[in-house]
């Protein structure tokens, strides 16, 4: 690698795949994480898989993933290509 290139931190994507527990808490959690109406939040619960979230930092989609799976949801964590 050349001494000028810029070393970049690697990106991940959040993505909700399955839905288990309270449905109103997932949607809730969601939300927060997504700053989605709660309408549209519902929505994305419900087509689950989805990516919720692109090109976050390590500790952000370990942050989300955590508080999502404490509301019922199955989150995986997929790091950008």
């Amino acid at each position: 690698m050349e001494k000028n290139q810029l070393i970049t931190a690697p990106k991940f994507d959040l993505v909700l795949t399955a839905v288990e527990g309270n449905k109103v808490d997932i949607i809730q959690a969601v939300k927060d994480a997504t700053g989605l109406s709660l309408i549209e939040s519902k929505g994305v619960v419900e087509s689950a898989p989805v990516v919720l979230k692109e090109n976050l930092s390590k500790s952000e989609a370990m942050a989300l993933e955590k508080a999502l799976a404490e509301a019922g949801a199955t989150i995986e964590i997929k790091p950008v290509q």
